[in-house]
């Protein structure tokens, strides 16, 4: 188990998320668009864009075990004591202590040591660069620690200036709470004050809480091939025109290390508090294939 490596895979579930948006385009391209219309096809297209936000801030949480971990702390600090700041390549992934951080950007963290907190931690993405899996980000964003990433207890708050991943841009608080005990790590987050905007300018509002657990690999610790994590929570949605998506996972998704995509779960949702859907990830076989419906529009989507 490595506790930066889990969620690497959520970024392939949204680029997914933004196949089955284009996929039906008629929340942004219709007279009634950013989210306008009341048909099915409708509703299912702004539940893709509600996955796109929810995956958006769950990368979030990545950078955050990442930049934050206790290994780069360490090493930033005594990049910090020479008079630099930590840089990860533009193009490929820093080993820190056999740990290997997949971001590209500035680290600049004050206070410049290993041992006082709460600390501010900025992760500049300047005008966009590319890390080692592909993930294409911008701008800055800067989290507030409040003790060592993986001790039970700690707060990390995240906020955001001009910052976006694949060029959905990013607002409000992402807040995290490392809620670990003797059976396990988990962390819950919190978006308040959240908002999206999209490449084509269209922007939503975004609030949500998502717990996160993990199911299996725990005795393991240097061995991420056997982890698997549960995601469970919930989320609203809103367009710029008025209409609303109310979304909860009602089946708890599960995401193994070794499947690109998640194996099961179910997300629904109900569109402007009257239509209803479902995206479907499957009973845990590791393939490609989801599934959205709403009424009696049924779309089989393949997962990248």
């Amino acid at each position: 188990m490595k506790i930066t490596t889990f969620l690497k895979p959520l970024i392939t579930v949204f680029i997914v998320t933004a196949l089955i948006s284009t996929g039906c385009k008629k929340d942004n391209s219709s007279s009634n668009n950013n989210g306008g219309g009341t048909d099915d096809s409708t509703a299912g297209t702004m539940s893709g864009s509600s996955a796109i936000a929810d995956n958006a801030y769950y990368d979030v949480l990545q950078t955050a075990l990442e930049g934050g971990s206790d290994n780069n702390i360490a090493y930033m600090a005594s990049q910090a004591s020479r008079g630099t700041v930590e840089t990860n390549g533009v193009h490929n992934g820093v080993s820190v202590n056999g740990v290997t951080s997949l971001t590209c950007a500035i680290y600049t963290m004050s206070p410049a040591d290993n041992t006082t907190f709460p600390k501010t931690l900025v992760v500049d993405f300047g005008s966009g660069c590319t890390s080692a899996d592909g993930v294409t980000r911008k701008g800055k964003i800067t989290y507030t620690i409040s003790g060592k990433v993986l001790n039970p207890g700690t707060t990390i708050t995240a906020t955001f200036q001009n910052y976006s991943v694949f060029d959905y841009q990013l607002e409000g608080t992402y807040s995290i709470t490392n809620t670990s005990t003797i059976n396990g790590i988990s962390f819950t987050t919190k978006v308040t004050g959240g908002k999206i905007t999209f490449p084509n300018t269209y922007w939503y509002t975004y609030s949500g809480d998502k717990t996160i657990k993990m199911t299996a690999g725990m005795s393991t610790p240097s061995d991420p091939t056997d982890d698997v994590y549960s995601i469970e929570g919930s989320n609203s949605f809103a367009s710029a025109a008025g209409n609303t998506l109310d979304v909860t996972i009602t089946t708890i998704l599960s995401k193994a290390y070794t499947c690109h995509n998640i194996g099961s779960g179910v997300i629904s949702f109900t569109y402007n508090k009257k239509i209803n859907g479902t995206l479907d990830f499957g009973s845990g076989t590791c393939d490609n294939q989801a599934t959205i419906t709403v009424g009696n529009w049924v779309k089989q989507v393949t997962l990248n």
